[in-house]
């Protein structure tokens, strides 16, 4: 059973399902790295000390508030933050649903995901999830978090359910990318980069991608570790000025075609002839002991057999022209007596 991260329910109308959360996305395995103190290698510990007077403050000491003038707040107690509950802060009412691909990916934020909690409630959260299945809708719904309350989007995955945080609409920045640049496009340019795009092309697989960063980092605390002489590090390649738009498509085009070729495995038929012609120069070779070409040796070889001419089928042989009949041999002439 997964840990749970938040508990509460799930309402569809006066349909209600308890459920939990369990976060969908970790960083257990990123290293991390503590500040310490370069003369002694303890960590340093970090004090919390008043502003104004820098006396060291216990924990039991601190209090909340909100700066509405410069150095002037207001005090808000533990007490009076707990009362502040909401319907959304144990419950998610999914009270609109809409098509997954109206969702523009930059409002998207920490994915979570929606366990049935209990036995009891596994029927309602089948039921719920299957409904949004065959609609092919995804739900909109509310929830506090972190002492917030986010948007969230709602929708199946696999056996259960998949909650995303969607950014606020005043969290999100207006591109500025400015008007568009004026002209035509070369045509010939562009079907040069939608080649190399579909040489490119391929199907997501997440499994492929390693953060080569973490690599490095965790190689080098090995080689600490070990004793080992810190190696010198690597320069990364400068990236060449591009100076000629098209020379710069035409290099790289011709790049990923030798690149292609050099991962394409040989062809069958290629290979095969190459095969062919080794055994033929093998045939051809003169070998000791073989027939003799001499002209004594040609009188008294037997007579070669006669190669029987190749099958024929029945509608070559009706359009076959007829073979000429022998001339017949004339009679022979009487000679006259003297």
């Amino acid at each position: 059973m997964p840990r749970a991260s938040w508990s509460g329910f799930l309402r569809l109308s006066l349909v209600t399902c308890p459920i939990y959360l369990s976060p969908a996305t970790t960083e257990a395995k990123r290293i991390r790295l503590n500040q310490l103190n370069a003369k002694t290698g303890n960590r340093v510990a970090q004090r919390l000390v008043d502003a104004k007077t820098g006396e060291e403050v216990g924990r039991d000491q601190i209090v909340k508030g909100y700066e509405y003038d410069r150095d002037r707040y207001v005090i808000l107690t533990d007490d009076e933050l707990r009362d502040l509950k909401i319907d959304s802060s144990k419950t998610v009412e999914l009270d609109r649903f809409v098509d997954r691909d109206e969702i523009d990916p930059l409002y998207l934020d920490a994915p979570y995901y929606v366990y049935a909690d209990g036995d009891i409630a596994r029927e309602t959260f089948r039921v719920i999830g299957e409904a949004m299945t065959r609609a092919n809708k995804a739900g909109l719904g509310r929830i506090v978090l972190a002492n917030r309350e986010r948007q969230v989007l709602v929708e199946p995955r696999g056996a259960g359910l998949l909650m995303s945080m969607l950014r606020a609409n005043d969290e999100v920045r207006a591109a500025e990318f400015g008007e568009p640049a004026s002209g035509d496009i070369d045509p010939e340019m562009v079907a040069l980069a939608e080649t190399i795009i579909e040489r490119k092309a391929g199907a997501f697989d997440p499994t492929t991608f390693h953060d080569r960063y973490q690599d490095a980092l965790r190689e080098l605390v090995q080689s600490k570790l070990k004793g080992e002489i810190t190696p010198a590090p690597q320069q990364a390649e400068e990236e060449p000025k591009v100076t000629n738009l098209m020379d710069a498509l035409k290099r790289s085009l011709a790049r990923e075609e030798a690149s292609a070729e050099r991962a394409a495995p040989p062809a069958a038929g290629r290979a095969g002839k190459t095969a062919a012609d080794r055994r033929q120069r093998n045939l051809l070779l003169p070998v000791a002991g073989g027939r003799d070409k001499s002209p004594a040796a040609a009188e008294n070889a037997p007579p070669a057999a006669a190669t029987p001419a190749p099958p024929r089928s029945r509608r070559s042989r009706e359009n076959a022209a007829p073979a000429p009949e022998a001339a017949a041999e004339p009679p022979p002439r009487r000679r006259r007596k003297a």
